[in-house]
């Protein structure tokens, strides 16, 4: 009789340690999303809306409110933004400059700014705001 007996495989399966984990990687991503977004910190001055352009040969040059320059997403020296307007427009004629400025930042600095982008030959300009609200 002993061996009349079948053995039965568990047909469950547990779940437990999976929802663990998975709740485990949830509460990671919700602390590390806010981390991960690199943007630049501007407040833009306000002004009457207005759409802008932005096409393939846009470039963006933002102005933090402590004097810092950006390209794009990359911070540059001052002395070295000069050369890379320069060579933007070499490599790329056509190309056009959204300047982002914080509305505290020095006026000094935004002239500064407009005069490479102005000394590298580029015409192309669009200066960024947000909407009264």
């Amino acid at each position: 009789m002993a061996g009349r007996y079948k053995k039965e495989g568990i047909c469950d399966i547990n779940v437990t340690n999976l929802v663990d984990v998975t709740m485990v990687l949830l509460i990671i991503f919700i602390l590390v999303a806010p981390m991960i977004e690199q943007g630049i910190d501007l407040r833009l001055p306000e002004a009457s809306p207005s759409k802008i352009e932005a096409d393939k040969n846009s470039v963006t040059v933002s102005i933090s409110k402590y004097g810092q320059v950006f390209l794009n997403s990359e911070r540059v020296e001052m002395d070295a933004f000069s050369e890379r307007m320069q060579n933007l427009k070499e490599t790329n004629p056509t190309v056009s400059v959204v300047v982002r400025g914080d509305e505290d930042v020095k006026y000094g600095r935004i002239v500064g700014v407009l005069d490479a982008i102005r000394t590298a030959g580029i015409t192309k300009l669009d200066m960024a705001t947000r909407g009264k609200e």
